[in-house]
């Protein structure tokens, strides 16, 4: 078995555009659910199952993380300063520049309970994708896999057949398939002449068919993500009182 990886990237750089009629001027990792951001959130659970190295992807309000970062010098801040002309795999490609190391990759919208980086640091692969059950929560990216190999990841239901399972936006990936991620991304460039493509279901996917990508199919695992109004009210009346009910029953039980 692997050992835990010790560093993590958090891709921030988006604008977050969809949430402005509730949320204010400010990136969506700094949305609060219980009182906590996200952003805070994440950087607590993350330190608690071992990562000593958090580097965070800023683009819009940068300022608002390197506040954030003040203070605890195991949060890097790298910036991509085209965030507002190209998408998420060239946010991570910024952070590719400092790490080289294997690191868990997380958005940094997400709502999720510990157990997703629990399974991820004790997996006994080097390159794994995270999912769900579907959520029902809209805005899904569908996961095909055979044999626990992904195949396919898509937007598209119809893409993807009826037993595909859902992306939940955490996943484990090795020094190598990181690489050749950014290599499907200079070939896009190359191809396009810009750089908006999408890490999921761009890059990895590209990156996918050259070498193995497990999937670790958690069914029941209670997360979300926000990117509209209706996805946080979710996770506000659903999520969250799901997960301090999980965390109940397991300290009762005694367990960590």
């Amino acid at each position: 078995m692997n050992g835990a990886v010790d560093t993590a990237i958090v891709l921030a750089a988006g604008r977050g555009t969809r949430l402005r009629s509730f949320w204010p001027d400010l990136p969506k990792g700094f949305v609060k659910i219980a009182g906590e951001s996200l952003i805070e959130r994440s950087a607590r659970l993350l330190r608690a199952h071992g990562v000593r190295r958090i580097v965070i992807v800023a683009g819009y309000r940068a300022d608002a993380y390197r506040e954030l970062s003040n203070g605890h010098p195991d949060i890097e801040i790298v910036e991509n300063p085209e965030f507002a002309t190209t998408e998420s795999m060239a946010s991570l490609a910024c952070a590719l520049d400092v790490v080289k190391e294997d690191f868990l990759l997380l958005e940094s919208d997400l709502f999720y309970e510990p157990r997703a980086l629990e399974v991820l640091q004790s997996h006994a692969c080097d390159d794994v994708v995270l999912t769900s059950s579907p959520t029902g929560a809209t805005d899904e990216v569908w996961v095909h896999a055979v044999d626990g190999r992904l195949l396919n990841l898509t937007k598209n239901r119809d893409e993807a057949p009826a037993e595909a399972c859902e992306f939940v936006g955490i996943l484990r990936i090795s020094a190598a398939l990181a690489q050749q991620m950014r290599t499907a991304l200079d070939a896009f460039i190359r191809a396009n002449g810009h750089g908006r493509m999408a890490y999921e279901t761009g890059a990895l996917l590209a990156a996918a068919r050259r070498r193995r990508v497990e999937i670790c199919l958690v069914p029941d695992l209670l997360w979300g993500e926000v990117d509209y109004d209706r996805h946080y009210e979710r996770l506000v009346e659903e999520v969250l009182p799901a997960c301090a009910h999980a965390e109940r029953g397991a300290a009762s039980k005694g367990e960590p």
